[in-house]
Order: structure tokens, then sequence, then C-alpha cells
């Protein structure tokens, strides 16, 4: 039997003593399959704690002044209203194409999570877009970034369109599909929305479930985007920052807890 110091001796003891690879824990994952989600008695507030974590109001239920119109620096005077502490685009009715256009934020954002409420009216159609900049083809003023889809499946013809439920409520439209939306809450109810993008990686969730991740540039992104209305555009969604959309899509739509905490 080879004959070992008393300081080699202790060092085996240790190498001994380490948890091997598959006993360490693993690394929290930033895309989690589940996110716990607080219906809070009070809308559009924080605890100290998200506070002290760094998260910020974009929506107080009061004042708009984090959001402005696609065209100019001020809240639409017509289309978007303050109701009981939410804000709300109105119905464009038959003869209208939008009411009051597109709600950029007037910060653009890099790495991020943003949290949101909606609240759809039957057949509506809306969105949330993000990396989003302005867009003005033949007069025609919007926004162009990726998107939440805000939709009522049942009512709505988009629903159908796209390729494989790809344009279905909380996908990213035209892209990917969410996987799953059993926990949606109905037509003229809250439901939570979360938008995580980070390192290039996207994820959706839904009333606390993740229903799509994906990463830009990946070989699945680039096919996607090859088979999709965006396929002309290389740099979709590709800047290094861009605005947060509400978007006006003539149907009547409602946000709060609008929140966001910077990943940059």
């Amino acid at each position: 039997m080879p004959q070992y110091g008393a300081s080699a001796l202790l060092l085996i003891a240790l190498l001994f003593a380490l948890p091997s690879t598959a006993e360490r824990p693993a690394a929290a994952d930033p895309l989690p399959a589940q996110i716990e989600i607080d219906g809070r008695d009070r809308p559009n507030t924080l605890t100290a704690q998200e506070s002290a974590a760094g998260w910020k109001l974009l929506w107080d239920g009061i004042t708009p002044r984090h959001w402005r119109e696609v065209e100019g620096d001020e809240f639409p005077d017509d289309g978007w209203s303050i109701e009981k502490g939410a804000l709300t685009i109105r119905n464009a009715g038959i003869f209208e194409f939008r009411a009051g256009g597109d709600l950029f934020s007037r910060a653009r954002y890099g790495a991020f999570i943003f949290d949101f409420e909606f609240r759809l009216s039957k057949g509506a159609n809306s969105g949330i877009k993000y990396l989003a900049e302005v867009q003005n083809e033949r007069g025609f003023v919007h926004s162009l970034g990726c998107e939440f889809q805000l939709l009522d499946d049942l009512r709505h013809p988009d629903a159908g369109a796209g390729r494989g439920g790809n344009r279905t409520l909380a996908s990213l439209y035209d892209l990917f599909p969410a996987k799953e939306t059993k926990d949606f809450r109905g037509i003229e109810s809250w439901n939570h929305g979360r938008i995580h993008f980070e390192a290039g990686r996207i994820a959706h969730y839904l009333n606390g479930a993740r229903v799509l991740s994906t990463e830009i540039g990946s070989e699945r992104w680039d096919a996607a985007l090859a088979g999709s209305k965006f396929a002309d555009r290389a740099a979709f969604c590709r800047g290094p920052r861009g605005h947060i959309v509400l978007q006006d899509h003539g149907d009547r739509v409602s946000f709060r807890n609008l929140r966001i905490l910077s990943l940059d």
C-alpha cells in the first residue's frame, strides 16, 4: 500500500467530500416553465420588494406619462382612454381601421422582463410588440417588432391564419405558436402576460405558464422568419433596443399592471 503524507491524505478526503457533478444543484433557469404571479388587491402598484429589485411601473392607473402616440410626443387625444385604472383602446367601428393608433413606450428597452394584464372584448385582435420601431409605409404609420399576440381565438379569423397556429393567443405573431393556452381565463376577464427577453432568448407566459420560447438568430428562428410575412426584413427584432407597444388593431382591449424589469 502506498504511503501518503498528512497533507495528501487531507486533500484526498476533501476530494471525496465534494458532491459529484450529478449531485450539484443546477443553475436556475432564467426562463422557467412556470412563474408565480401576484393577484394584487391594488392594481398598478409595486411592492417594496419589487421596487428594491428594480421593477418600474409603466402605468400607475392615472397618468400616461410613460406612453406616447405613434407620431409625436404626446398621449393620443382620441381612441385611448383612462378608465378605472386601465388603459383602454376603443372599438374603431366598421368604418374605421384604427381608433387612436399604436401606443409607444417613451423609452427603448434591451434585455427586460415585461409584465402586463390584458382584457379582451369579444372577437378582439391586438398585441404587445417589443423591440419595436415606427414604420411609415406609403403614408400608413404603425409599429414593427416582435409581437405577443392578443386574440379571441374562438371568434377572430386570424386564429386560423398563418402556419400551425402561430397567430393564436400568446404566440409570437406569425413566427411561433404558443404551445397551449389552457390557463386562459376568458374574454372580458383580466389575464396576466409576461415577455422575457434576455441574451437573444424570448419567452412568452400566459397566467404563469410558459407557452413559448425561442432564440433570435437560431436556425429555428431563421427558418420561421423566412416563412413569415417579415421574410424581407433582415433586421427584424435584431436591434439592441426597441419600444414596447400596445397595439391598436381596431378592437376594444384594456391593459393594466404594466411593469418592467430592465436586465441591461
